[in-house]
């Protein structure tokens, strides 16, 4: 798989996934270490968060980490 860049990330807070309404339409509003990304497919953002909730879990800065 290579190297990862997942240290671009500092998790400061859990990511997080919800439904909201843009331009009329439900999507999906997913965000972690100030970054949101809109996507309109259920698998996109599900891979997305479960993806950030990895890289949450295991990074050593977090500071709700014990």
């Amino acid at each position: 798989m290579g190297t990862a860049n997942h240290r671009a990330y500092s998790f400061e807070m859990k990511p997080t996934i919800e439904q909201v309404e843009k331009n009329g339409k439900l999507i999906w509003k997913v965000e972690a270490a100030g970054v949101v990304r809109y996507h309109e497919q259920d698998w996109q953002a599900e891979w997305l968060y479960n993806y950030l909730t990895r890289l949450y879990n295991c990074d050593e800065t977090n500071p709700q980490k014990s």
